[in-house]
């Protein structure tokens, strides 16, 4: 019997829209979950000669977009009251779930990721699947990967040193509440998670686009720092303090090892920190004290002079870092951070190893020739955006415009230019237990064209599936 996979993930369902007082938190919005629902609906029923499997790889709802904010939230009460509200403001994904399940008789797998842990307590547990109703559901939440003959298929926020979920503490917390217990200890939140509410958030209410831009991590800092961010420094404190007290120990097969082991900072990390620094001070980082720390001056708090030197800081920078923001959208290249285990996966014997986590889509082979094995990324359901290209164009009267259009709009918070969806799946055939055909295709359009550099680029620069 052939069986055909459909694997999505980071869909990040929940947040609140935008309102008077900030940015959105919703970075799926309406608008991606009715393509959502329509592409769930589309799939192919099961018949006698061919099964339908979805697997959502992870990060289904984002519990870390959800007020109150907080790293973790381990109050069984205050965890189902934001996945209630989740399921209010993402009902016609839910609704078209279970209608695949329950109606079509579609076989779904969930599986957990780095923002949706919450899901595995009990009680939230029980919600969700109650949601989605009688039928083939599995629900694969305790370090899991799952399997389909030669297939592998998980998140991939374990090999992330920032993200990698300590399971073993988590099967404590619901060992606990499922006895009507305190989690005691409390469960040690994510340093990424950590991330999110203490930095990122705060971030977010001044600028909507901070978690939406690529590449991502450290690499906003400077960008936030032209903008004249508050809480920039703070930023970067978390950052060392974290690098300090946790960080995941890995192998050389990017298998974690300990999830409370100390380990060595990433000098990556620092540089960006460093060219935050030296932007915020207009180019000038002795400076930086002079003006009486422009690092924690609010944007209203500066004068039209410092301004325009942190643009021209900021321009400098990017043209320093064309390859980083260009590597990040080519499918054929992925950090060794995955492609090490997914290498280690096909010694072991898969042909087919599909991760998500990063929201960047990737088709890369990982033998001798163009097919077989392969790694994939599902990339994405959220929206995402990039610098636009023009900023390293020659003509630097042009670039430099360019960037000042794109600053002051993210200044202001007008992002309707730049903020992208471009949603993307894999379809995977298995028959009898042989790989018959694996991509990634975009989910826009019809649904069937196939993943490349160039389509993703177009639909990130507003050209859509047809350009």
């Amino acid at each position: 019997m052939r069986t055909t996979l459909y694997v999505i993930s980071d869909l990040h369902l929940g947040g609140a829209p935008a309102g008077t007082a900030r940015p959105a938190f919703q970075i799926c919005p309406p608008r991606t979950q009715a393509l959502l629902a329509r592409f769930i609906d589309g799939l192919p029923a099961p018949d006698k000669q061919n099964d339908t499997r979805l697997v959502i790889a992870g990060d289904i709802v984002d519990f870390l977009a959800e007020e109150p904010f907080e790293p973790f939230t381990g109050d069984p009460d205050a965890a189902r009251a934001k996945l209630a509200s989740i399921f209010v403001s993402t009902a016609p994904v839910w609704d078209a779930l279970r209608r695949f399940v329950a109606e079509r008789d579609g076989a779904l797998t969930l599986m957990l990721g780095n923002h949706d842990i919450e899901l595995s307590l009990p009680g939230t547990r029980a919600m969700f699947l109650e949601r989605l109703g009688h039928g083939r559901v599995e629900f694969i939440y305790d370090n899991e990967a799952f399997t389909c003959g030669p297939v592998l298929i998980e998140h991939g926020n374990r090999f992330d040193e920032w993200n990698a979920v300590p399971h073993g503490a988590l099967r404590r917390v619901r060992s606990q509440l499922s006895r009507g217990l305190a989690a005691k200890p409390e469960f040690p939140a994510l340093p990424g998670s950590r991330l999110v509410v203490d930095v990122m958030n705060p971030l977010k209410q001044q600028y909507a686009f901070i978690d939406l831009l690529k590449p991502e991590d450290a690499g906003a800092l400077p960008i936030a720092a032209a903008l004249g961010a508050a809480g920039v420094r703070e930023a970067w404190q978390f950052f060392q303090r974290f690098r300090q007290s946790w960080s995941v120990d890995f192998d050389e097969n990017r298998e974690p090892r300990d999830a409370e082991y100390i380990g060595a900072p990433d000098s990556a990390e620092q540089d960006l920190f460093d060219l935050a620094e030296n932007v915020a001070a207009g180019g000038d980082a002795s400076q930086i004290g002079k003006v009486d720390d422009l690092l924690r001056a609010g944007v209203q708090a500066v004068t039209d002079r410092v301004r325009q030197a942190r643009r021209d800081a900021l321009y400098k920078a990017m043209r320093g870092s064309a390859a980083k923001h260009r590597d990040a959208f080519d499918i054929g290249k992925e950090s060794e951070v995955y492609l090490v285990p997914a290498r280690a996966a096909v010694q072991s014997g898969h042909q087919v190893v599909v991760y998500g986590h990063t929201h960047l889509a990737k088709r890369i082979a990982l033998g001798a020739g163009p097919s077989l094995p392969l790694y994939l990324n599902t990339g994405t359901w959220a929206d995402l955006m990039r610098m636009p290209d023009a900023v390293w164009d020659a003509d630097e009267a042009q670039a430099r415009a360019r960037l000042q259009a794109f600053v002051a709009d993210l200044e202001g918070n007008t992002l309707e230019a730049w903020r992208r969806a471009v949603p993307t799946y894999a379809r995977i055939e298995v028959d009898d237990e042989v790989v018959a055909g694996a991509d990634v295709f975009f989910a826009d359009g019809d649904g069937h064209e196939a993943l490349t550099t160039a389509g993703l680029m177009r639909r990130l620069e507003g050209g859509g599936p047809n350009g």
